[in-house]
């Protein structure tokens, strides 16, 4: 029995021995065969890393606000006598927007200046008898006060008189007219609003930034606002940094100023803007398309000519500031180098490829003279 038992254990040993030799040896011409096999050519597309100055600017939101704005409201009560305004209108200050009727005050002020007649004769001959001992003094100055509380009734009826008169407090842009409060012979109480004034050219723009930014800001500093609306651009410039940091946010307003002649921008609108900071020079920019980012770090596949045949080769970089199309490279390229845009998914390190652009229409693409260099503004 042990003798047939060494047989069988010898015979599975062969058989299983076998087996695992022929894969071993498959395994290894595979590795062999693979080794030895060369990756077809992949198709990319390329541009060239250009070196010139460049533009930051700090991105930020904010709302137009009018430099000057109020509800035209009257100080007196009255009976709505004139209204010479239209809603969306452009007015002049001191232009006439309403009256009061003020027949009433007038009549008032007749009966005043006729009374003063009397009290002015009165005065006169008061004094002149004051003056010769014929009167008391406490008589005289009675008179005199009864004359100064007459004037004063006066200034204070043509006081009232140009209050019945509503003028525009400053040049700007009326809003809509209520036309259930104010109306043609409405009566109506002080402080009642008529319309509403916005001055509108130029503007104000409030923008709220991280207080990091602070040292970044100065008076004076340009600023391009941005109104997707109207697909138009404005520039700007700040004219006050607040003095206080919301406690919450800790953001701070930052205040610009705007030339607005066309009168699109409008009080309450929302828009982005762009505060720029000082040019940087000699940077080297690459289209953010290039950079293949890893969690071991970024890089780029620089292509180079190599026995007759383009290479594309790993390139470590540090990536700085970035835009929609375009990224800085604060280390680790070199500017003039041709950088993979498209099709890096296919490659390896030392991966050749094929150039479906060509290096001479990426250079022109990309606005590449000599060395490379452009101006990224």
């Amino acid at each position: 029995m042990i003798k047939r038992f060494i047989i069988a254990f010898l015979v599975l040993a062969v058989i299983f021995g076998g087996i695992f030799g022929y894969k071993a040896y498959k395994g290894y011409k595979n590795g062999q065969m693979m080794k030895m096999m060369k990756y077809p050519p992949a198709s990319v597309s390329v541009a060239v890393s250009k070196i010139g100055d460049w533009q930051p600017y700090i991105h930020t939101i904010g709302n137009v606000t009018a430099i000057n704005s109020v509800n035209v409201t009257t100080q007196v009560a009255g009976q709505v006598k004139g209204i010479y305004f239209k809603s969306g209108e452009f007015v002049h200050k001191n232009q006439l927007l309403a009256t009061l009727d003020d027949s009433l005050q007038l009549a008032q002020l007749k009966q005043y200046k006729s009374q003063l007649i009397v009290n002015k004769f009165n005065y006169l001959q008061y004094k002149k008898a004051y003056e010769k001992n014929a009167v008391s003094k406490a008589s005289y100055i009675q008179m005199l006060s009864t004359l100064k509380q007459n004037e004063a009734l006066i200034n204070q009826t043509e006081v009232v008189i140009n209050d019945m008169t509503v003028r525009a407090p400053f040049s700007g842009i009326v809003g809509i007219r209520n036309s259930s409060s104010v109306n043609l012979g409405q009566y109506i109480q002080p402080g009642t609003s008529i319309i509403p004034l916005y001055s509108v050219n130029p503007i104000y723009i409030d923008f709220t930034m991280p207080q990091n930014d602070l040292h970044s800001l100065k008076i004076n500093q340009k600023v391009k606002v941005e109104l997707d609306s109207y697909h138009k651009a404005f520039t700007g410039r700040i004219k006050t940094i607040g003095i206080d940091v919301n406690t919450v946010s800790r953001n701070i307003t930052v205040r610009v100023i705007i030339d607005n002649g066309a009168l699109i921008l409008r009080p309450g609108m929302f828009v982005t803007g762009r505060v720029f900071l000082p040019v940087i020079h000699n940077v080297v920019t690459v289209p953010a398309t290039a950079v293949t980012y890893n969690p071991y770090g970024d890089f780029i596949y620089v292509v180079v000519k190599k026995n007759g045949q383009y290479i594309a080769n790993t390139d470590y970089v540090t990536v700085g500031q970035q835009r929609s199309d375009t990224a800085v490279i604060s280390k680790g390229l070199k500017p003039g180098a041709i950088v993979v845009t498209a099709g890096q998914v296919k490659l390896r390190n030392g991966a050749p490829v094929i150039i479906e652009n060509g290096i001479g229409n990426a250079g022109k693409a990309n606005g590449v003279k000599n060395k490379g260099k452009e101006s990224n503004k």
